[in-house]
């Protein structure tokens, strides 16, 4: 076998090696159930099942509803990560803020937060009064702002235990709205997830 041939082998064994080593990556629909499943962080499979459903607990509940038939309206607080995961919250408040917003029984306000404002301009448009810039018959008055009425917060809680290969992880989902005029918890629901997953003989 001449030089040249060998040569060729050994380009061609060197391309396959490399093509049964590159990664293989593909789309998956965010809404269905192709996603990994790990033991001890929340998967976006977690945040749905988690925001289902706690709106349709709210919104079934009728907290919502208001004598006076104005919508109610819903400031997002702080979800507190007890968890052992750095995790953003948000993906949960943003879901039953959204929900909220679709179901037509609430509004969000993103002038105020527990974390601050998710949104400056409110707070921002209304020191334009102070600039002869601006036609003060445009600018957002002081005084305009609607306030909350309720807000939602809540925690999520991380358990972990181990049994020879086996490990199993317990997230507790807890949500809670509360009557701003009262300070009273007018709903509150818990959304539980456990995990279960064997260590590999090697590695983990």
């Amino acid at each position: 076998m001449n030089k040249k041939i060998i040569s060729l082998l050994g380009i061609s064994c060197v391309a396959v090696l490399l093509t049964a080593c590159a990664p293989s990556v593909k789309r998956i629909d965010a809404t269905g159930n192709e996603g990994l499943v790990t033991v001890d962080d929340v998967d976006f499979k977690d945040w749905q099942i988690a925001a289902e459903k706690g709106i349709n607990s709210l919104l079934e509940s009728g907290v919502l509803s208001r004598a006076d038939g104005r919508k109610t309206i819903m400031m997002i607080s702080t979800v507190k990560n007890s968890t052992t995961q750095h995790i953003n919250t948000r993906i949960l408040t943003d879901k039953i803020r959204q929900a909220l917003l679709r179901s037509g029984k609430a509004l969000t306000t993103t002038a105020v937060g527990g974390n601050g404002p998710d949104d400056m301009a409110s707070k921002q448009v209304r020191r334009l009064e102070e600039d002869d810039m601006f036609n003060q018959a445009t600018v957002q008055k002081r005084g305009t702002a609607i306030a909350p009425d309720m807000s939602l917060s809540g925690e999520i809680v991380q358990q972990t235990s181990a049994q020879g290969r086996m490990r199993e992880s317990y997230f507790f989902f807890h949500m809670a709205v509360t009557d701003l005029v009262t300070g009273l918890a007018v709903w509150e629901e818990n959304v539980e997830i456990a995990k279960q997953g064997k260590k590999p003989l090697m590695g983990w």
